[in-house]
C-alpha cells in the first residue's frame, strides 16, 4: 500500500485545518531545532566511542595539504615511486 499524490494531499489539508496557518512555520521551526539537537547528540556519542589518538602521533593518510603539495610527487617531470612519469 503506497500513498498516492490525492492521499498525500490531503494529509496536508488535514493538517493545515487542524494547526493552522500560523502554527505550521512554529511547528516547522521547532522540529529543526529538534533535529539539530538529536544530531548532535549522535555525533557525540559516536566520538566518545571512537579510540583516542595521542596527539604526536599523525597518520599516514592525514597529510596536510603543504606536505601533499610540496612532496616529490607532485612535482613535475618526477618519476613516481613506480617508475612512471608524473606528467
Amino acid at each position: 500500500m503506497s500513498l498516492g499524490p490525492w492521499e498525500i494531499l490531503a494529509i496536508l489539508l488535514v493538517v493545515l485545518l487542524l494547526f493552522g496557518a500560523t502554527k505550521l512555520p512554529e511547528l516547522a521551526r521547532s522540529m529543526g531545532r529538534s533535529m539539530r539537537i538529536f544530531k548532535s547528540e549522535v555525533n557525540e556519542m559516536h566520538q566518545e566511542n571512537q579510540p583516542k589518538q595521542e596527539p604526536n602521533q599523525i597518520s599516514a593518510a592525514k597529510q596536510s595539504d603543504d606536505e601533499f603539495w610540496n612532496g616529490t610527487s607532485s612535482q613535475p617531470g618526477q618519476t613516481q615511486p613506480n617508475g612512471g612519469n608524473a606528467n
